[in-house]
This record gives C-alpha cells, structure tokens and sequence, in this order.
C-alpha cells in the first residue's frame, strides 16, 4: 500500500509538470498572453495627390504598395494621365520615388511622412516645386484650403524667350502663355515680326500648338517640353522652321 500511495504521489508530480511545460509552449493567443500586433504599414493604399505649381494646385491619385523598404504603385492625373511607380523606396520616414508617364516627362518625387500626410518637392520638366498627399479617408487639412485650384499640372504659362529658325536667321520673340485647362492662350513681342495674340492655342498629351497672329499673318506653331525648354516646328505657309523656348 505505501508503495503504491508513493507511485501514485509521482505519476500526479510528473503529469502537474508537463502540464506546466505544455502552457509554456502554448502559442500567446492560447496561453491567454497579449498578442504584439505586427509594425505598422503607413505607405500601402490609395493617396489623394496634390501638386502645388505657380499657385496652382493639381489634384492626382496615388496608389503605392510598401514590400520591405520597396515601393511600386500607379499614379493617375487629368493632365500626365496614368503612370506607373519605379525607383521607388521608404526608409527612416523619408520616401523617394520617380512617376513615370508615356506623354510626360518623368516626376521626380522626395518627402517624409508627418501627421499621417505625405509631403515634400517634386522635380520635372526644369522646375521643382512641392506637392502633398493624404490617404484616402483622412481627415487632415492640406493646402488646398489656400491655394486656389487648377485642372491640371501647369509647365506652360509664364513668360518664355524664344527664337524662330529658318533659312539659316533666327528671329527673337517673347511669348506670354497663359493656361486654363487644356486650352492656351497669350501673346507674342518680336523686333523681326511685330507683336500680336495668340489664337487657336492647345495644351493636350505634352504637346503645345497655337497660331501667331500677327501683321506678317497667321503662323502656326507647335512643340513640346523637353528639359525646362519648348521646341517644335512653326509653318507661316512660304515661311516654315523650327523654334525653341525658355523660361524667363
């Protein structure tokens, strides 16, 4: 009998201590622990984008997706139209990536997050300049409650230096461009050939077009940016070249 009182106090001591041993190895959200919830993805979803531009502001969508400390992602905006992320990357709260288009030229992004609102400059077409970006849904308030707002991203009006091309001679002349919306308007000054209004005038797919009118008669001209600059190619009817433009 005492030996079995004995053998029966050991089974009860060995079955009490793997007891023990099984709740130790119980994953958290068994053993009844708090569960640490993974870190936190402020990157991934859909942006609202805003790009500030002589003050103006252009409205866009941003769809980004953080892998590690790489993103991808689409882009979209009445004026660039869709574009694809590359050269994309997120580390110490700082985000650099590129917006690649098929008829504009590449945007160059850099910001850090802050209050849960994207923000930085971007860099295309010879001017830099900032933008801003919150995710959809967030309440925050964004620049745009002061800055008037605009269509799309404008690298057009402004005064520009330019020079017509033909025969061998070149001809200065200084065009003021104004845009709204996609249509084009302004005027031109030249030594060569007078000044007048610009008529017809479009800014549509990256591509300029507008016809000088002026006491030498209606000249058509067309370009597009390349670089901070526009060129293209202008037909007076006997008179045709090339021409290019920069910004004062």
């Amino acid at each position: 009998m005492r030996f079995k009182r004995l053998l029966s106090l050991l089974l009860l001591s060995l079955t009490a201590g793997l007891a023990c041993a099984a709740a130790t190895t119980l994953p958290n959200e068994l053993s009844g622990r708090e569960v640490l919830p993974q870190e936190s993805d402020p990157i991934s979803g859909e942006w609202d984008l805003l790009f500030f531009v002589q003050g103006t502001t252009t409205r866009g969508t941003l769809k980004l997706k953080l892998d590690g400390e790489k993103i991808t992602g689409t882009v979209a905006s009445a004026h660039t139209g869709p574009g694809t992320v590359s050269k994309g990357s997120w580390a110490d709260n700082k985000l650099n990536l590129t917006l690649d288009f098929k008829s504009h030229e590449s945007i160059d992004i850099s910001g850090s997050l802050k209050d849960g609102k994207l923000s930085g400059e971007f860099r295309t077409e010879g001017f830099v300049s900032n933008w801003e970006a919150t995710k959809k849904g967030a309440q925050t308030q964004s620049k745009e409650t002061t800055q008037s707002a605009a269509p799309a991203l404008d690298p057009i009006s402004g005064e520009w230096d330019a020079a017509l091309e033909a025969r061998g001679s070149k001809a200065p002349i200084t065009f003021k461009f104004t845009l709204d919306g996609n249509k084009l308007s302004g005027t031109f000054e030249s030594s060569h050939l007078g000044s007048g209004t610009l008529g017809e005038g479009s800014w549509a797919d990256g591509k300029i077009s507008f016809t000088m009118n002026g006491a030498h008669g209606a000249m058509v001209v067309k370009g597009t940016p390349r670089d901070g600059k526009l060129s293209g190619g202008f037909d007076g009817g006997q008179m045709k070249g090339t021409w290019q433009a920069r910004r004062k």
